[in-house]
Parts: C-alpha cells; structure tokens; sequence
C-alpha cells in the first residue's frame, strides 16, 4: 500500500511539474503563479504546497530533472556512436549543442533563472540533492570522454558543458541589445543583433578548437 501511494504521489508530483513547464513555454516566469498551476493541474492550492513548497521549487526542479535526462541521452549516444578521433569528438559536441538549442531550449531559458531567481526561494535541501543526481550523470559523461581521449581529463570534460550552457545562455541575454522592449530599434544598432543559434555553434566552435587542440 505504501509503495503504491509513494508512486501516486510520484505521478501527481509529475503531473504538476509538467504543467508548470507548459506554462513556461508559453509565457515568463514572472506571469505563473501558483493558483494557475493548482487550476491547471487539478489539485487544490493546499495540495500543491504539499508537493512543492514555492513556485521556485518546481522549476528548480525541471530545470536539474531536465538537465539529466539531457546528459544520459548524451552518454547513451555516446556509447552507441564509434567516437574515434578529435574531429569526430567536436561533431559530436557540436551537434548536441544543436540539439540542446533546438529541442531543449526550455533548459537553457530555466538556467538562465537559476541564480538570479530560482535559489532565492528554492528548498536548498532538494536542489543539493537534485544536483547530486545531475552531477552524478555528469561526471558519467565525462568519464566516458576521458576514456576515449585520456588528453581530455575528467575535470576538463566536465567544463565542456558548463561553457556549452553559459555560451548559449549569454548569448540570450544579449540577444536583445537591437531592441527596447522587445521591439526592434531599425538601421543604428543593426550591428548588435545576436543570432542565439548561429553564434553559440560559432563560439562553442572556437572554444573546442582551443581546449581539443593536441588533445588527440
């Protein structure tokens, strides 16, 4: 009975997150509340505070799930491709920031919250706990990159997705310096405008040629 309740409350805890992620693709963090999220996933305001205690706490929580799903697709791709050489290995790299962007922009959106926002009111105790499963998966991945090239070390695999992240997130944050408001600013700053995808395989690009140069 117990282990049929826990597993209840597992899908109800699902449930919700997914909602609030619907709800992100469509409109900023700032517009979702915790009354929409309860309406929309057909729980009581009081039954969602006994899942997750502050609006915070559920997108901390996609945000770290999100991020190790991402990482063991990555290794099982890994494992299943015949990586050998470096060229090989930036292709790799380089089409999983491709994919990152395209298909998991979400992530980067709710990482670019993190710090700012999210470890304001997030439990501290279940994101520790949430990045011990994601750092876990990381270093899984890491490891597996270390092995097939061991110039690469463990530490500089790891700071291979870091930078991947904080490339694309920057890039978002400045991807406005063309417009006020969200609105376009025509002919006078023409020159600033960032094109997120295109500059982050750019810049990644570059990154790699760096960090991989004699590495193999």
């Amino acid at each position: 009975m117990n282990a049929r309740t826990n597993e209840q409350k597992k899908q109800k805890a699902t449930l919700i997150s997914n909602v609030a992620l619907n709800l992100f693709q469509e409109k900023p963090f700032a517009e979702i509340s915790m009354n929409e999220i309860a309406k929309k996933s057909n729980v009581a305001k009081g039954t969602l505070f006994n899942y997750y205690k502050t609006k915070e706490n559920i997108f901390m929580h996609l945000l770290l799930v999100g991020y190790a799903n991402f990482f063991n697709r990555l290794l099982s791709q890994l494992n299943e491709k015949q990586i050998n050489t470096i060229k090989e290995l930036k292709t790799f790299l380089l089409n999983s920031t491709e994919d990152l962007i395209q298909k998991h922009f979400t992530l980067i959106k709710l990482n670019a919250l993190r710090g700012p926002i999210l470890e304001n009111k997030a439990s501290r105790d279940q994101t520790i706990d949430g990045r011990k499963d994601l750092y876990f998966i990381h270093e899984q991945l890491s490891k597996r990159i270390h092995d097939l090239f061991p110039k690469i070390s463990i530490s500089q695999a790891n700071k291979i997705f870091i930078i991947q992240s904080s490339i694309i997130s920057g890039l978002i944050n400045l991807s406005g310096l063309d417009a006020f408001n969200q609105e376009p600013i025509k002919d006078a700053f023409v020159n600033f405008k960032v094109n997120v995808f295109d500059d982050s395989i750019e810049t990644f690009s570059f990154y790699l040629d760096g960090l991989l140069k004699d590495k193999g």
